[in-house]
């Protein structure tokens, strides 16, 4: 999870340097965006597919990137992408409806999608994000690890505010919501939403 903080961080450092600075005004919301936060709060998940159900809901981790360009001033269009790592995992079967914990050490689900963050004008720097994407969830226990090869389509919205620390950068602090949903006869249902406080770092 380190490393993929670290990531997001230097593309957008990166990014940033390279062009934020000859393409941008001081203080403003034009030109390139890049945004890289992550936050703790509640994440939810389910799998019920006729004969098992698995579970895990409470304290949650996420970390959640975006990259794009202002396409007119305050309103940037941007690429998703997001990680959120679940917690209290537990299975029960329909015959036994007693949840048991099967000892499971990872759950986490990984969001890629695009949408658009909008800065109110007149709000000194309180913004709303949205986005529209799919979800792919990976389960790793004594029992199964990999990729579970199932996607869900999902959205992610977010509103929080901004405080300028430097020309164009600014740190930042957001309620986030993500919802996703799939449905096969095959693979039954995979469900998530989280609800998460994030700290961002904003480059404009």
């Amino acid at each position: 999870m380190k490393h993929i903080l670290a990531v997001l961080l230097a593309i957008s450092i990166a990014s940033s340097v390279a062009f934020a600075g000859p393409l941008s005004r001081p203080y403003s919301h034009d030109a390139l965006f890049a945004n890289a936060s992550m936050g703790l709060g509640y994440a939810s998940f389910e799998n019920a597919d006729g004969e098992r159900s698995l579970i895990a809901d409470g304290f949650g981790v996420k970390l959640h990137s975006k990259f794009g360009y202002y396409v007119v001033q305050d309103l940037a269009l941007h690429a998703n992408i997001g990680y959120v790592m679940y917690s209290n995992f537990r299975e029960a079967r329909y015959e036994r409806p007693i949840y048991v914990d099967y000892d499971f050490y990872v759950v986490s689900s990984v969001f890629v999608g695009a949408g658009a963050t909008y800065y109110v004008p007149e709000w000194n720097n309180v913004f709303f994000s949205g986005a529209l994407g799919i979800t792919g969830y990976n389960l790793n226990c004594h029992k199964y690890s990999g990729n579970t090869g199932l996607k869900a389509f999902s959205f992610d919205v977010e509103i929080g505010k901004d405080w300028w620390v430097g020309e164009h950068t600014a740190i930042g602090l957001s309620l986030a919501f993500n919802s996703g949903d799939y449905w096969s006869d095959n693979d039954g249902v995979f469900r998530s939403s989280s609800l998460m406080l994030l700290f961002s770092v904003t480059f404009n």
